[in-house]
């Protein structure tokens, strides 16, 4: 694993169990920002999908660098990092062994890392 993605993923994972990472209702906008919230709270050009609530920036680009990656690597995101089995049990509800199944994982973090540098280079910081 490489343990700055591992970090980022957990970090996705906590805002998606949170319902994301800001309040919804005005009220607790107004509370939480001493007044009027600002307009577009959103980071630039997310979407709320699921309707889970907006999540903050550091999982909004989590959430898009996973949405470049295959099907096969976001269920393997999804399950790792979303699901509170073992991960004997993981690994067997893809159908693969324990050892492919952190191989896999190892390849994702990979490739989920190449996705987060390509679209921080898009956007201008690197």
């Amino acid at each position: 694993m490489i343990t700055e993605i591992d970090q980022l993923l957990e970090h996705w994972a906590e805002q998606h169990r949170r319902g994301g990472g800001r309040p919804r209702t005005m009220l607790a906008q107004a509370i939480e920002f001493g007044g009027v919230p600002p307009r577009g709270g959103k980071p630039k050009g997310s979407v709320d999908p699921l309707g889970i609530g907006e999540l903050d920036e550091v999982a909004w680009h989590v959430e898009r660098a996973l949405s470049r990656l295959d099907d096969q690597h976001q269920v393997l995101a999804h399950t790792h990092y979303r699901s509170a089995a073992s991960p004997a049990v993981k690994s067997q509800r893809l159908g693969l062994a324990v050892r492919t199944y952190y191989d896999r994982l190892h390849l994702m973090h990979h490739l989920l890392k190449v996705e987060m540098k390509a679209l921080n280079k898009r956007r201008g910081h690197g």
